[in-house]
């Protein structure tokens, strides 16, 4: 991530969480620099490569994009290692954590009373209604730079409430859903039956066109997760910073680790079982996987492994190990965002960008 070596900030979880998926510097917020030079209001410069993508493929879609989460929730003093979807500046994508709320916002409208729907529908505008109104009335205060980030806002919610009244059906094929067991999403021990959830109505939305963009984060940055299931007590940002010097902890580490990948294993064979016209919907999808640091205990922004999975109805080829030497991962998310039909030769901080990488 060369792009780390650019722009403000100075703590390794924020610059990890921004730079991942945007390959963009950060952006100071109102309070500047905090406690361990945290930006703790900041932002990024930049979307994210999954927003960029969705400006090609979103098409007609109820959701432009879908943003699951597993434990992931905003950490005040400390926002930018609690996020990693953006659409621009200041413009934050937050995950939903609850399997069922994420149900309720897909499905809860197939077969359910009309009257009671009426009343979901207007409690919506309502609610939608009386932000646009406080934002109508902030705008008089604000100079230039400031209106045009309250019009992005608005324009962000104006589109959430065309989705909310999208009144859509699902595709041929597509069964109606059985709503997840409600499990309590706070509690540390429900961390693996909630990601399955996730992923379960992830892999739906996809195969019945809800939406082409979805993303799941696991956890924060300075993840308090404790892996229980593995006789793990510890959490893992603290082993994190202990690997290199205890090998005991090295090897739980190792296990945390082949535990994440049993679980992008699952998502791309769930995504593997839905049969589309000429293939599968993974054959036709890419799915990406990557964490924010090389070495957790130094913060290091090198050697940090990007799994693809899928084949993007033809234009990747997997079952391949690809390594570069000094390639920045903007020129991964170049290569990517042409796979998808954009013309781009950079994204991200344009000053490290060398343009796509040929051999993906």
């Amino acid at each position: 991530m060369q792009t780390r070596s650019h722009g403000p900030g100075g703590n390794g979880h924020d610059m990890g969480m921004g730079h991942m998926l945007t390959a963009h510097i950060l952006e100071e917020g109102p309070s500047g620099y905090g406690e361990f030079s945290h930006l703790p209001d900041g932002s990024v410069a930049g979307p994210s490569i999954d927003q960029a993508i969705a400006e090609h493929i979103a098409g007609t879609t109820p959701y432009r994009s879908l943003e699951f989460g597993v434990d992931s929730y905003l950490d005040l003093a400390r926002q930018l290692t609690s996020r990693m979807c953006y659409r621009g500046p200041f413009e934050v994508l937050p995950p939903e954590n609850d399997p069922r709320a994420n149900f309720d916002r897909l499905f809860l409208e197939l077969g359910a009373d009309e009257a009671e729907l009426e009343m979901l529908r207007a409690k919506r505008r309502s609610v939608l209604d009386k932000v646009g109104d406080d934002f109508t009335k902030l705008n008089v205060k604000l100079g230039s730079a400031d209106r045009a980030k309250l019009e992005a806002h608005l324009d962000a919610i104006r589109e959430l409430e065309t989705a909310l009244e999208n009144q859509h059906g699902l595709l041929p094929g597509c069964l109606p859903p059985v709503q997840p067991e409600d499990l309590d999403h706070e509690n540390n021990d429900n961390f693996p039956a909630i990601g399955r959830a996730q992923m379960d109505l992830l892999v739906l939305a996809l195969s019945c066109d809800l939406t082409r963009v979805a993303s799941l984060q696991w956890s924060v940055a300075q993840s308090p997760t404790r892996f229980s299931w593995l006789g793990i007590s510890d959490s893992h940002h603290g082993m994190s910073h202990e690997a290199d010097d205890d090998p005991t902890i090295r090897e739980q580490l190792v296990a945390i680790n082949h535990w994440y990948a049993e679980q992008f294993a699952y998502l791309v064979d769930k995504m593997k079982q839905v049969d589309e016209l000429d293939g599968t919907l993974l054959d036709h999808s890419l799915a990406l996987w990557v964490n924010e640091q090389g070495n957790g205990d130094v913060h290091s922004p090198e050697e940090i492994p990007f799994v693809l999975a899928g084949r993007a109805s033809g234009a990747v080829e997997p079952g391949r190990w690809l390594q570069y030497a000094d390639r920045s991962h903007n020129d991964l998310y170049v290569s990517l965002l042409q796979k998808f039909g954009s013309d781009a030769t950079t994204f991200g901080f344009a000053e490290v960008c060398t343009g796509p990488l040929d051999e993906i």
